[in-house]
C-alpha cells in the first residue's frame, strides 16, 4: 500500500509540474498573437522616454519570449538628435526587453533595457558632442551593444578609425547612485577596455580608465566641470617603466598643463596654450631614458613628419632630457619652433659628464628605404683630466684639446653608429677626417679616440 501511495503521490507531483510548465508556455506564447505594429507610434514615444535616444522603426516588430521577454524590431533607425540629418544608428536587431505586466496590459510604458546585436555604428565626428551630452545630461534605462563594429567618419564621409566591438554596457546603477559608460573592443589590433562612470552625488567629478593589452598601458583620467568654461583634468598614465602623470585646466580659452614634482615620474609636462588666436609654449623634461630610445621614438616623429596633421599648430617646443642612461651623455636639452605646418629644431645642446658641452645640429634623411639621424657635433672640453678617465687616455695627450668636430651618423632602430670628419681644435687633418669609425659600444668609441687623439 505504502509503494502505492508513494507512487500516486510522485505522478501527481509530476502531472502538476507538466502543467505548470506547459501553463506558462502557453501564458508567454499568447503575446505573440498580437499585432505590435499598431503601437509603434507608442513604441517610439516611450522608448525616448526611457533611453532619451529618438527610434524611428519600420518592418516587423515582433514579440519573443526568451531568453527575456522583449520586442524585436526588425529595421530601427536611432538619433540623440530629432533634427539629424543622418542616422546614428541603423540595426535589424534592436531586442527592447519589456516586463510581463506591460506585454499583457499592453501600456509599452515601462522598457527594462535595449539590446543592440551584431550592427555596423557609424559614427561621425561631430556627434561626439552629443553623445558626451547623453552621458553628461540624460538619465536613461541601461542599453546594451554586442559584437557591433564601431566606423567613425569625418565631415567628408570617410572612415577613419574603425574598431571592432566586443560589448559595450551603458547604465545607471541606482544603489550606489552611479552612471557608467563601459566598452570592451579593440583598436588598431590592440584589446582596449574603457571605463566612463560619473557618480551623481558630486555631479562636478567624472573618470574614465582605459586600459590596453598588449602592449599593457593604463591611464586613468579625472575630471572636474565647474562651469562649462572652466574644467580641469588629472590625468595618470603607466606604461611597462615609464610613468607620466599631469594636471590640465581649462580656463577662458587657455590652457595649462603642468606634472607635479614626483620622483617616480619618468616625464614631466609644462605648458601654456592659448586658443585665439593659437599659440603654445611647452616642455617636456624626459629622466632615465636611453638615448636610443629618445631617438627612434620621439625625436624620429619630429623630425619626420606629416605636414597635414600639424594644422594650425604655432608654438615653442622645449625637450629636456635628465639623467640620461647612457655612458657619456647624461643631460641634454632640444628646442624646437612650429610655424606654417614646418617643425624646426633650432638647436639641440648636451651635457658630457664632467667632461664638456656638446653643440648638435641634427637632421634625418631617406637611404634606399632606410631613416637615418645625421648631426654634426662641436664637443667643448671643459675638463680635460675627465676626459682622459672615460675614454682611459694620457692626461698630458688631451691637456691641449679644446675642442673636437665630428659628424655622426645612426640608423633608426639600430644602435651602431659612424663617426666622420673629425677634427681637433678645429684644424684640419686629412688622414683622420677622411676616415669612417664604426661603433657598437663604448670599447669601440673609447679604441676609435685613441687613435684619433694619437
Amino acid at each position: 500500500m505504502n509503494k502505492i501511495k508513494q507512487n500516486k503521490v510522485t505522478f501527481s507531483l509530476i502531472l502538476l509540474a507538466i502543467i505548470v510548465i506547459f501553463s506558462s508556455f502557453t501564458i508567454l506564447s499568447l503575446p505573440v498573437l498580437f499585432n505590435y505594429k499598431s503601437k509603434l507610434i507608442i513604441i517610439e514615444k516611450n522608448f525616448y522616454k526611457n533611453f532619451k535616444i529618438y527610434l524611428k522603426a519600420s518592418g516587423d516588430i515582433t514579440y519573443k519570449p526568451f531568453p527575456r521577454p522583449h520586442l524585436l524590431l526588425e529595421n530601427a533607425s536611432l538619433n540623440l538628435s530629432e533634427k539629424s540629418s543622418h542616422s546614428l544608428i541603423n540595426t535589424s536587431n534592436l531586442k527592447i526587453y519589456i516586463s510581463l505586466r506591460d506585454i499583457y496590459l499592453r501600456s509599452f510604458k515601462k522598457y527594462l533595457s535595449t539590446e543592440i546585436i551584431d550592427t555596423n555604428l557609424e559614427i561621425k565626428v561631430s556627434d561626439i558632442k552629443e553623445i558626451r551630452k547623453h552621458l553628461y545630461q540624460k538619465v536613461n534605462n541601461p542599453i546594451i551593444f554586442k559584437n557591433c563594429k564601431l566606423f567613425i567618419k569625418n565631415e567628408k564621409d570617410q572612415v577613419i578609425l574603425i574598431s571592432p566591438i566586443k560589448n559595450i554596457s551603458y547604465k545607471i546603477k541606482d544603489k550606489i547612485k552611479t552612471k557608467s559608460f563601459f566598452i570592451d573592443g579593440k583598436v588598431f589590433g590592440i584589446n582596449f577596455k574603457s571605463d566612463w562612470k560619473r557618480n551623481y552625488e558630486n555631479s562636478f567629478n567624472s573618470f574614465h580608465n582605459i586600459n590596453l593589452f598588449n602592449p599593457n598601458i593604463e591611464i586613468k583620467n579625472k575630471f572636474n566641470f565647474e562651469k562649462k568654461k572652466n574644467f580641469k583634468i588629472n590625468t595618470k598614465i603607466d606604461f611597462m617603466r615609464d610613468k607620466i602623470e599631469y594636471n590640465l585646466r581649462y580656463n577662458k580659452n587657455k590652457i595649462s598643463i603642468s606634472s607635479p614634482e614626483e620622483q617616480g615620474l619618468n616625464y614631466n609636462i609644462s605648458s601654456d596654450i592659448q586658443f585665439k588666436p593659437f599659440y603654445f609654449e611647452g616642455s617636456i623634461t624626459i629622466k632615465n631614458q636611453k638615448i636610443e630610445n629618445f631617438l627612434d621614438n620621439i625625436l624620429s616623429k619630429l623630425l619626420l613628419y606629416n605636414e597635414n596633421y600639424l594644422g594650425n599648430l604655432n608654438g615653442l617646443l622645449k625637450i629636456k632630457l635628465k639623467n640620461i642612461n647612457n655612458k657619456v651623455l647624461k643631460n641634454g636639452e632640444l628646442n624646437f619652433s612650429i610655424n606654417e605646418k614646418k617643425i624646426n629644431l633650432v638647436n639641440a645642446n648636451f651635457k658630457l659628464d664632467k667632461i664638456g658641452d656638446l653643440v648638435s645640429i641634427i637632421n634625418s634623411s631617406e637611404k634606399q628605404g632606410d631613416i637615418f639621424f645625421i648631426s654634426q657635433n662641436t664637443l667643448t672640453i671643459l675638463d680635460h683630466i675627465e676626459f682622459a678617465k672615460v675614454f682611459q687616455i694620457s692626461s698630458k695627450k688631451v691637456k691641449n684639446i679644446k675642442q673636437i668636430n665630428f659628424n655622426l651618423e645612426k640608423e633608426l632602430g639600430k644602435k651602431e653608429f659612424s663617426i666622420t670628419n673629425v677634427k681637433i681644435n678645429n684644424i684640419e687633418n686629412n688622414q683622420k677626417s677622411n676616415q669612417i669609425f664604426f661603433v657598437k659600444n663604448i670599447q669601440n668609441l673609447r679604441m676609435h679616440i685613441r687613435k684619433v687623439i694619437d
